[in-house]
């Protein structure tokens, strides 16, 4: 494998000419969600906290016995 020194500029620039790396990103916009999909999300959101819920109830009672 060779290492980055043993390629000459012109080969790195050639590189990232190629592979468009040197342009800059396009610019990035909130993504719009249709209302199911807002409702999917909340949702998981509410499982993630019940999961939580559930985890430390177990733990509370599990470290007490």
């Amino acid at each position: 494998m060779k290492k980055l020194e043993d390629y000459s500029p012109q080969d790195i620039q050639i590189l990232l000419d190629k592979e468009a790396w040197a342009r800059p990103l396009p610019p990035v916009t909130r993504a719009r969600f249709r209302p199911w999909q807002q409702v999917v999300f909340w949702a998981l959101r509410l499982y993630i906290v019940a999961m939580l819920m559930v985890v430390f109830w177990a733990f509370w009672h599990g470290a007490g016995a």
